[in-house]
């Protein structure tokens, strides 16, 4: 009966391990098929999500045409959904908006995150960026060949493509700025950074807000006027509240990336991270590109309102732009002294700029 008794145990002990290993099978595999779903015929959902409201031209030139592209790509595997405005968060938190999972990838602008990113700063300042095209180019190298490492990693995000705005400009409703002493008196929204350490040295009062802010502002008096260039304008209504603007300045520039989980990233089979990625790198180009032609565009067409256009005389531009190489030394030796490579990344930065710049009088890409 003992004998009985143990073999019927042993049997069922035997069944209840067979059963266990096949559970465990069974969610391994679902998690496995979960994670490469594109491989068994059903499309990967990318979630990307950014700041930027419809009316704003970033979206037009680089965001809609780079998820259309991804899709291409994806062959029917990718199925991209896309969250502008804020929608899942505003635009100082896209990186942990990315960092969380929340979306797979955002849009990330260094300015809004100094304290976490400081040297992707670079890209905001003074003097660097020329036109957004050679920007776009050389913040991209720069980011995906140097500050992935430093900066990216750490936060749990791989950078997947980088850009620039044009050249920023002065533009405000109260006077004509067209000295370094007709800033005295002004409050000028900036994105942080080092446009704030400018703003202040210059005697204007820097107020840093996000772009979305900007008309807001304005309109209650909060500021007199930012800077920004024209490609930006449409996007925060600008054209409605400016009266006088520079139009050879190049006071800063914004630089723009889009991020992924690495996590995300990780579990993406590889024909999808290749659809991605070749998509992403296709970007800084159609970007720069787009971001010229389509600010030509704005300033013929805001040239017919009641705004006035004009341009820093060689002199006054030449001393402008001496004061604003100040800027950027302290800004490297600054960062230097907090054990960081400021300085290489400035010099890289720069050296990045007049390559991509030499290529673009030479008519190539």
């Amino acid at each position: 009966m003992k004998k009985s008794f143990f073999f019927i145990l042993g049997i069922l002990l035997v069944l209840g391990t067979i059963g266990c290993g096949t559970k465990s099978e069974e969610t391994a595999t679902k998690q496995n098929a979960k994670e490469s779903n594109s491989s068994n015929g059903e499309k990967v959902v990318i979630k990307i999500a950014d700041s930027f409201p419809g009316s704003h031209l970033i979206p037009k030139v680089a965001t809609i045409p780079w998820t259309k592209r991804i899709e291409e790509l994806g062959k029917g595997k990718i199925k991209v959904e896309y969250y502008p405005a804020e929608q899942l968060g505003k635009a100082a938190s896209l990186l942990d908006v990315a960092r969380t999972g929340v979306a797979d990838i955002t849009y990330v602008g260094p300015l809004y995150v100094s304290d976490k990113m400081p040297l992707s700063g670079v890209s905001g300042n003074p003097g660097l960026v020329k036109d957004s095209l050679s920007g776009s180019k050389a913040f991209n190298k720069l980011v995906l060949e140097d500050l992935y490492e430093l900066e990216f990693k750490k936060q749990g995000v791989k950078p997947l493509w980088a850009g620039t705005t044009p050249p920023y400009q002065i533009v405000n409703s109260k006077h004509p700025v067209k000295t370094i002493e007709d800033f005295k008196g002004l409050k000028i929204r900036t994105s942080g950074g080092l446009q704030e350490q400018m703003m202040q040295a210059w005697g204007a009062t820097p107020v840093s807000i996000s772009g979305t802010e900007i008309y807001s502002a304005w309109d209650r008096g909060t500021i007199d006027g930012t800077l920004i260039s024209f490609f930006s304008w449409p996007g925060y209504q600008v054209d409605k509240v400016a009266k006088y603007t520079t139009t050879n300045a190049a006071l800063s520039a914004f630089g723009i990336t889009y991020v992924v989980n690495e996590k995300k990233w990780s579990s993406w089979p590889k024909e999808v991270q290749d659809a991605v990625w070749q998509a992403s790198q296709e970007m800084p180009e159609i970007m720069g590109k787009g971001a010229m032609e389509d600010e030509d565009k704005l300033i013929e067409e805001y040239k017919k309102f009641n705004i006035e256009f004009y341009e820093l005389p060689a002199d006054e531009l030449e001393h402008w732009n001496k004061e604003l190489a100040l800027f950027n030394d302290k800004w490297a030796k600054d960062f230097d002294a907090k054990g960081l490579p400021a300085s290489e990344i400035l010099r890289k930065f720069k050296q990045y700029n007049e390559e991509f710049q030499q290529d673009f009088k030479k008519g190539g890409n």
